[in-house]
């Protein structure tokens, strides 16, 4: 009777394992990267719809008043769009005009994190060298991408859309 493992089969044990990391190291490598990716289209997605939503209120009822900042003004403009999407740049809470859930301001965070650098004007700080930026469109109601620091607008569109 066999009590033990030959060394033969303990090395075809290690190579299969070793075979299995190989294949499935890679497909961890990137999921950091990933998973802030899909975090910025999230935040744009639900802001984008949150502004077609209130577009779309403003088409079907001529009556519609949107007072994000409760002044007892409209905060729509001439296009039925939202003029601002929160109360302007330095804030804590960015998109709180149009989200339920605003989405908190870098603060003493130095990446990774949003930030409002000029009203309607925002960006995605990945580090010191990686700035995603994105300007609100009011006329068109679009977030809008244009070049940050290192990062192109075509490299902007490519991770938000």
């Amino acid at each position: 009777m066999k009590k033990a493992f030959t060394l033969i089969e303990l090395i075809f044990v290690i190579v299969i394992i070793g075979l299995l990391a190989a294949v499935a190291i890679p497909k961890f490598i990137n999921l950091t990267s990933h998973a802030k990716t899909a975090s910025i289209k999230s935040v744009i997605s639900s802001v984008q719809d949150s502004i077609e939503n209130i577009h779309a209120k403003w088409l079907v009822n001529e009556d519609f008043v949107w007072d994000a900042d409760g002044d007892g003004n409209s905060d729509l403009n001439d296009n039925g769009y939202p003029e601002i999407l929160d109360s302007g740049k330095d804030e804590t809470a960015l998109f709180k005009y149009v989200l339920k859930i605003p989405v908190y301001a870098c603060g003493s965070k130095t990446q990774n994190c949003w930030k409002e650098y000029d009203d309607n004007r925002y960006e995605y700080i990945f580090n010191s060298d990686k700035i995603l930026k994105i300007d609100y469109n009011d006329t068109k109601g679009l977030l809008e991408c244009v070049d940050g620091d290192g990062v192109t607008k075509e490299e902007c569109e490519k991770i938000i859309y």
